[in-house]
C-alpha cells in the first residue's frame, strides 16, 4: 500500500474507526487518539498486513482490539479481566458490522449535503441546538434554519431511503 492508497483508506476509516472505539470506551477524543494508534501502527506494518484479504475487517478489529486493552489498562484496579472477556463474549459482532454500515452511509449522506445545510444538520443533530440557537449563532433567520432543515432530511431521506430514521437515532446516540 502506498501512501496515497492509505491517506484515502485513512480518509474513508477514520470516522468509522473512531464510533467503534468510542463504543468501548465512551470518550472521543481517547477514542480519536486510539484510533491515531492503531492507524501508525498499520502504516508501519503495512507490508505484513497488505497480504491480509480484508484490511477493513482488520483495522477494525485491531480498532476494536485496542479500545479495550485501553481499557484494561485504565480500569485495572476498577474491572476485573473476566467482566472485560464477559462483555467481549456478549458482542454481537453482526450487530457490530451493522452498524458499521449503517454509520458509513450516514456519514457519507451528511457529507454530501450542501455546505451551509450541513453546517445546520451538524449543529442540529451533534451538538444538539434548537433551531433558535442555531439562527442566532448563524445570524440568519430560524425560518431558514427551518428551510435547511428540510432540504437536508429530503436529501437524506432520498439517499438513506429506508435507514433514515434507524440512523439519525443511532446517530445522535453515539455523538
Amino acid at each position: 500500500m502506498d501512501e496515497e492508497h492509505f491517506r484515502l483508506f485513512f480518509r474513508e476509516n477514520y470516522k468509522v474507526a473512531c464510533l467503534i472505539a468510542n463504543r468501548y470506551v465512551k470518550n472521543m477524543e481517547q477514542s480519536e487518539d486510539l484510533v491515531q494508534d492503531v492507524f501508525t501502527a498499520l502504516w508501519e506494518r503495512r507490508a505484513t498486513v497488505q497480504n491480509c484479504r480484508n484490511i477493513k475487517n482488520y483495522l477494525f478489529t485491531a480498532v476494536r482490539n485496542h479500545s479495550l486493552n485501553f481499557i484494561h489498562r485504565e480500569r485495572r484496579d476498577k474491572i476485573s479481566i473476566s467482566a472485560i472477556f464477559k462483555e467481549i463474549a456478549e458482542d454481537d459482532t453482526t450487530v457490530f458490522y451493522d452498524k458499521e454500515i449503517l454509520a458509513v452511509k450516514i456519514l457519507h449522506a451528511i457529507d454530501d449535503l450542501p455546505p451551509q445545510c450541513k453546517k445546520i444538520f451538524n449543529l442540529a443533530y451533534q451538538e444538539d441546538q434548537t433551531y433558535q440557537e442555531i439562527a442566532d449563532q448563524l445570524n440568519i433567520s430560524k425560518n431558514t434554519v427551518k428551510t435547511q432543515m428540510g432540504i437536508a432530511y429530503k436529501n437524506l431521506r432520498q439517499k438513506l431511503n429506508s435507514l433514515i430514521i434507524i440512523g439519525l437515532i443511532f446517530f445522535r446516540k453515539i455523538f
